[in-house]
């Protein structure tokens, strides 16, 4: 029982706090005073405006109603239906003809849970002093309508417990809180359409339950229960009530199928069980809250007064291009950090395309996993951000897809290994979706996810992290080794038949629209990245495999080079066709620049091309959904392009962000998530980064004039070191409002790092802790490895380096657990 508690249990804890003193005696929010609030004077007015909470397994929306307020609820394991088959029977037969034959068929859905409704039946009318916020620096959220009530509401991870309310009366009246909650599904048009029952439990509890649709369906439970030692509670019918209280407490709780064999009974336990109180509750989600919190903190500047004193939903509608808000772009990195701290926990799974908030019956695109960017981008501040530990739930996901997507390779290819296409859902579903002809046939899924296990290795330097994982690109890796085939005109080794991400192209001199081709650009980018890794997880963890290194090596060396379009740009499919959209919203081509790391200012040919690819696409109207913009970020930060840098997070936050709530865009969804995660890293990538190699090198010490040389990997771990790139992509903006400063983020190779700036962009401070003992090159600004040679030799001195941005190069040697300086 407690097990199962410790994985999810209570969403919503009420708390009608009587106090007799004055008015005044209530603390007020004074919200304009607190960098690290998102807040309004006013309710939220749609779905989008409200504020979100979770604790990786149970979401909540909250809009602040006055009198009374429906708050949206979701469990993350209740989908549409149970695991489905869906692999064409007749595709390794017809591969030629393989985007006819697959079936019109969709994987699971994420569906709302309900409403939980709390009507206040006596004290509060009217509107008067309302402020409500979320506060991202300690994850409470909380609402102020004086003088009547004083409510305040957090997420708990320690206590499985999701949201309190304390109630406070602000006149001097014994028992002056009533309120009645009731519980049902709700979604419009859906006439209750998931909901069996709807009833009370005793005197205290109402519960509802039911199933979510298909053949399988997925069995549901929720209910809440009311505590309070003074006043009376009772149920009738499946509302329940609290009549005169001094203080109270309402619990809810929800389980599903999916974790519990019998949820009804399990909701019912844990109800019945709870005895946390207030105080205890508090304490312990704000330890747990800020352990991962407190990791990173930004400061780009002071704000002005008048900026700081308006609502959030003003300042967003108030900035431009020359009027920054530095306090309000770091309140938006640090949301990012947020979400991802309340959408993923051990034992949740993943955030989807809404994180774990849903309201709709049938969402757009299903608020899957969509995995041709979007679930990946979920991750992207996860590691540079200092969120280590939050990602178990994504690589769980990714073990499961791997063993699926075996019966996939077999089914439809004849190939050994393991594949996954463009979505999938919480059983891990690797089969093709949708019927979707610039979509559907795209068999990177999977080799895009299991770079994100070499990364995490590359952080934190985890071999038996490494190590449990390693079948995932071995398994991705023997999948194309079987599966690709010779181009006819060069002989390179190419996918096919593939697709480059919701693209599409001119057949060669016609208008015929085309999305279906071999070896685009994604597919030979991934496939170059994940040999590398895969070569260097062998090599750090001692695999014995010699056949299947020198096949990897050789794959490597026949895959298509880096080619350049009619444009200048970096060529988007296997021959130089024309585009459909020279605005199109998936940068795939430029996987190479962000988030791999093949393309570096090591190539100037390939770096030009990728930043004219950028610029295009940018100059044609890419970049205007959220989730695309905010990779654009990422791609300018790592094209040392500072000012499109600021020119991209602006437009984010501007156009492209609800200003109230801070959630990004997604319409026709009510928002999608990863935007925001995208727009946190893009922030961080600004500020420093890890990816690039150099080497050789023989020793910690470096005679004046020697050359440094990029190096990849899988090409031995003995033959490079990690470059270090302190405040690469700066902003001037980002450092005119009085400097700033960035601390406790980490790169690759094992380094938390601190550093500051001035007002003008110049690099006063850096401290690096090894948390490995590896040696790191350390650079500031953007030149290339090329341009000059390390000309100081500092190794293990304080990092303090003259002509800052002038781009030398700096050899530290490190020992594990220690700071520089």
């Amino acid at each position: 029982m407690e097990s199962r508690r410790r994985v999810g249990a209570m969403l919503f804890s009420l708390a009608c706090l009587y106090n007799q003193a004055s008015s005044a005696s209530i603390p007020k929010p004074d919200s304009a005073s607190n960098r690290n609030r998102i807040w309004a004077s006013t309710p939220a007015e749609s779905w989008s405006d409200a504020f979100v909470i979770g604790n990786g397994r149970i979401g909540a929306v909250i809009e602040g109603g006055v009198t009374s307020d429906s708050i949206h609820v979701n469990e993350d394991s209740f989908w549409s239906g149970g695991p489905l088959s869906r692999v064409n029977p007749d595709a390794v037969s017809h591969m030629p003809i393989i985007q006819q034959g697959i079936r019109d068929v969709s994987t699971q859905h994420y569906d709302p849970l309900g409403d939980l409704t709390l009507t206040m039946d006596d004290g509060v009318d009217k509107m008067n002093g309302y402020e409500r916020w979320l506060d991202v620096s300690d994850g409470t959220s909380g609402c102020t309508i004086l003088p009547m009530v004083w409510t305040t509401s957090a997420s708990s991870w320690p206590a499985n417990l999701l949201v309190w309310l304390r109630c406070a009366c602000a006149f001097p009246r014994t028992g002056g809180v009533s309120f009645h909650l009731h519980l049902d599904w709700s979604t419009p048009g859906s006439l209750n359409r998931w909901e069996d029952y709807s009833e009370k439990s005793g005197s205290d509890t109402i519960i509802m339950g039911g199933g979510s649709g298909g053949f399988d369906p997925i069995i549901y439970a929720a209910g809440a229960r009311i505590v309070a030692p003074t006043g009376k509670v009772s149920t009738i019918g499946d509302t329940a009530f609290c009549r005169n209280a001094t203080e109270a407490w309402v619990y809810f709780q929800s389980w599903t199928s999916f974790r519990q064999a019998d949820p009804r009974t399990a909701v019912l336990d844990d109800l019945k069980a709870v005895t946390a109180t207030y105080p205890e509750i508090r304490a312990a989600h704000v330890a747990d809250y800020q352990s991962y919190f407190n990791r990173t903190s930004l400061n780009l500047g002071t704000s002005t007064t008048k900026q700081k004193g308006m609502t959030t939903g003003d300042r967003v509608n108030a900035t431009t291009q020359n009027t920054f808000d530095p306090e309000l772009a770091s309140l938006y990195f640090q949301f990012g950090r947020y979400l991802l701290i309340a959408t993923s926990r051990a034992g949740t799974l993943p955030p989807n395309l809404q994180g774990i908030w849903n309201s709709d019956f049938d969402p757009m695109w299903g608020s899957k996993y969509t995995i041709n960017i979007n679930l990946q981008m979920n991750y992207w501040p996860s590691l540079v951000t200092n969120l280590v530990g939050l990602n178990s739930p994504l690589y769980n996901l990714i073990d499961q897809m791997r063993i699926n997507g075996t019966e996939v390779a077999r089914a439809m290819y004849n190939a050994s290994g393991s594949v996954t296409h463009h979505n999938t859902d919480l059983w891990a579903d690797c089969a093709p979706q949708d019927n979707y002809f610039s979509s559907t046939y795209y068999s990177g899924g999977l080799a895009w996810l299991s770079t994100h296990i070499m990364q995490d290795y590359l952080y934190t330097g985890n071999t038996s992290f490494l190590e449990a994982h390693y079948d995932v690109p071995r398994d991705v890796m023997l999948f194309y080794l079987d599966f690709m085939t010779e181009e006819p005109i060069h002989g390179w080794k190419v996918t096919n038949p593939s697709i480059s991400p919701e693209n599409v192209y001119y057949l060669p001199n016609t208008t015929i629209e085309e999305a279906i081709t071999m070896g685009p650009t994604i597919d030979i980018s991934l496939i170059w990245e994940l040999i590398g890794y895969t070569l260097e997880a062998m090599e750090a963890l001692g695999m014995q495999e010699a056949g299947f290194k020198q096949e990897l090596l050789t794959l490597r060396s026949q895959l298509p080079p880096i080619q350049i379009s009619y444009f200048g740009g970096v060529q988007e499919w296997i021959y130089d066709y024309k585009e459909q959209d020279p605005g199109h919203r998936h940068f795939s081509p430029l996987f190479r620049l962000f988030p791999g790391s093949q393309i570096t200012s090591a190539n100037a040919t390939s770096f030009d091309a990728a930043k004219t690819t950028l610029m295009r696409r940018l100059s044609h109207g890419d970049g205007d959904t959220g989730w695309s913009r905010a990779w654009a970020i990422s791609l300018a930060a790592r094209s040392f392009l500072n000012d499109e840098v600021h020119h991209s997070l602006v437009h984010l936050m501007k156009n492209l962000t609800y200003s109230i709530s801070l959630l990004d865009t997604g319409p026709p969804a009510p928002f999608q998530i990863h935007g925001n995660f995208g727009g946190t890293a893009g922030i961080a990538e600004a500020l420093i980064q890890s990816h690039e190699l150099v080497g050789p090198h023989k020793s910690s010490t470096v005679n004046k004039g020697t050359q440094l040389k990029p190096a990849y990997w899988g090409y031995g771990i003995g033959s490079k070191t990690t470059l270090l790139r302190l405040l690469p992509a700066l902003p001037t903006q980002w450092a005119e409002n009085g400097g700033g400063s960035v601390n406790g983020v980490l790169a690759r190779g094992g380094f938390e790092v601190d550093i500051s700036w001035n007002s003008k962009a110049e690099l006063t401070g850096a401290n690096i802790t090894s948390l490995l003992g590896h040696s790191v090159w350390v650079t500031i600004g953007s030149e290339s490895i090329e341009d000059e040679a390390a000309k100081t030799d500092l190794a293990g001195s304080p990092i303090k380096i003259d002509g800052a941005g002038s781009g030398r190069f700096v050899l530290l040697a490190t020992e594990k657990g220690k700071r520089i300086p």
